[in-house]
């Protein structure tokens, strides 16, 4: 049976992060024809797709997505796929957002109760907006026997889940970050409302399940085209070659090289200004490579042991460095980093919150989250030490 899946978001295409990359992914995958769950065959990173059976192929639903305009013109990410885009005239950031971190928290984050009154003021005015379009939508689709179901996440969650149940869809939201942990009070009735709330990993349905009063929490895995990012096993191990082969000519390969993609004050940004120069003190030998754009990544590029490249291809810092460091303030949204370290046999450290032991699997070391900053330090020592063997388990998982 086929359907139309309507998503309301306030960022899809052009995406501010991973968050839209994976939901737009998954939006296109349930716009072609394809398997059920119970009867696909199983998939594997970087290999070849198996052939489906016509017989096993059920139709594609119809997929209309409701964003802001803000950001510009879609990319190739959506541009050739069944997604209609309806593209709204209203901004993503206002006076509140631009206050909130301007005079942010001493841990990063944006001020709490100046976000507070972005997130409601911009959810209200997208419930307005988006609420003749679903009308319009609905009207095309006046006795039509196939079902209708809403998607949403994220910052604008809370008024596009208002909008379903006023007309009746029943819906479902992604929980990404720690978002609606912050903010129970706006989200909680878009969460408890919510047919079902997914979430990438069990870990973080867990927490999810702790927090809010939910119907249902699934675990639905991030849908991430490996393949066509990276392209067959025997490129990543190529690539994987030819950095270790560089370093190896530059007289690298004494130094214990240790990436961190990625910090905000959500991703470690606090902890790792603290972690730094207790591992100068305990481990000299070992160097950090910091990746990622953004002033949390850059401050850290000050510290004696550790060099802030800025914005780099995850292929040149995963073909180059021998463990990945990756941590969490308080949600334990699945790392997809992880995976990509993991399919060029780079172990990963990481905390035990939420979905990031699951994440981490066998191929790296999960530190507990009370864990002092020696414990830290000697599971990255272990970590490298143990390198080869850890980072094969990584790339079988």
């Amino acid at each position: 049976m086929s359907g139309l899946l309507i998503a309301a978001v306030r960022d899809l295409d052009p995406p501010a992060g991973g968050a839209e990359m994976s939901l737009a992914t998954l939006l296109k995958g349930v716009g072609v024809p394809g398997p059920l769950a119970d009867v696909a065959p199983e998939y594997v990173p970087l290999e070849p797709g198996q052939d489906i059976a016509d017989s096993m192929l059920t139709q594609g639903w119809s997929v209309s997505a409701l964003q802001s305009g803000a950001r510009g013109a879609p990319t190739e990410l959506t541009e050739d796929s069944q997604i209609a885009r309806w593209a709204l005239d209203l901004p993503v950031e206002d006076l509140w957002s631009g206050l909130a971190w301007r005079l942010s928290e001493k841990s990063g984050q944006p001020r709490k109760s100046l976000q507070r009154r972005h997130l409601r003021k911009t959810n209200v005015g997208f419930a307005k907006a988006i609420d003749s379009h679903i009308s319009t939508i609905m009207s095309s689709r006046r006795g039509a026997d196939t079902p209708v179901v809403g998607v949403t996440q994220l910052h604008w969650s809370a008024g596009a889940a208002q909008r379903f149940s006023a007309h009746g869809i029943p819906y479902v939201v992604f929980v990404r970050d720690e978002l609606q942990f912050r903010h129970p009070g706006i989200y909680r009735a878009s969460l408890e409302a919510a047919a079902v709330v997914c979430c990438a990993g069990a870990g973080l349905g867990e927490q999810v399940a702790e927090t809010f009063d939910v119907k249902a929490v699934r675990n639905v895995r991030l849908p991430v085209d490996f393949a066509g990012r990276f392209g067959s096993s025997d490129g990543v191990n190529e690539m994987r070659e030819k950095g270790m082969t560089a370093r190896s000519e530059d007289g690298d390969l004494d130094v214990a090289r240790i990436a961190i993609v990625g910090v905000t004050p959500e991703k470690g940004a606090e902890f790792y200004t603290r972690l730094l120069p207790r591992l100068a003190e305990s481990w000299p030998e070992a160097h950090i490579d910091v990746h990622g754009g953004g002033s949390y990544a850059e401050a850290l590029g000050k510290f004696s042991n550790t060099t802030w490249h800025g914005h780099t291809p995850v292929e040149e810092v995963f073909s180059r460095c021998d463990v990945h460091l990756l941590t969490v303030a308080s949600t334990g949204s699945w790392g997809r980093v992880v995976n990509e370290a993991g399919l060029f046999g780079v172990p990963t450290v990481s905390v035990a919150t939420g979905s990031q032991p699951e994440a981490v699997g066998e191929g790296g070391i999960v530190v507990s989250a009370d864990s002092g900053l020696d414990d830290w330090v000697s599971a990255l020592k272990q970590a490298h030490a143990d390198r080869y063997s850890l980072g094969e388990k990584a790339r079988e998982h």
